[in-house]
Parts: structure tokens; C-alpha cells; sequence
């Protein structure tokens, strides 16, 4: 998919001072807000931003201060299948 979008012509060329490749930056906050929001997992994140790992994928999201959900019942529910 396509997504295009529109910038006010007088925001341009500070943006592009920062942030030379405004496409990335676009996807980037796309994947960090979906992550934010539980809309996208750390696998989704990884696939979005074409990252070879999950760990790159963790380091990723922990440079913009997201660390993964690590409840109780989530650690308990991913240590289950490991033997006793």
C-alpha cells in the first residue's frame, strides 16, 4: 500500500533538515505509534520496518524509550510450553 502525505510547504525544509529521508521517519512513527497503542506487535514492528531480527526490532522501539510488555501473565503464558 500507498500512503501519501501532505506537508505544508513551510514545514518542508525544516523537516528535511532533521530528518533527510522523510519516508523513514514517516514509517518509523508509524510503527512506534502502533506499538504504543498494542496495535502492532514486536514481530509486526519488525516486518513494517524490514528489520532482520526481533532484537533489532527491541532495539529499535527501546532508542524511542518502548520496552515490551512484560506483564505476569504474559511471562507466564510464554514460560507454559517450556519443560518443567
Amino acid at each position: 500500500m500507498r500512503l501519501d502525505l501532505q506537508i505544508p510547504q513551510s514545514l518542508l525544509a525544516t523537516l528535511q533538515d532533521s530528518l533527510p529521508d522523510l519516508e523513514t521517519a514517516a514509517l518509523e512513527g508509524l510503527a512506534l505509534e502502533g506499538y504504543r497503542r498494542g496495535v502492532l506487535s514486536l514481530a509486526q514492528v519488525r516486518e513494517l520496518l524490514g528489520l532482520s531480527s526481533r532484537w533489532d526490532a527491541q532495539e529499535f522501539l527501546a532508542a524511542f524509550g518502548m520496552w515490551p510488555d512484560y506483564a505476569a501473565d504474559t511471562i507466564a503464558s510464554e514460560l507454559e510450553p517450556l519443560p518443567g
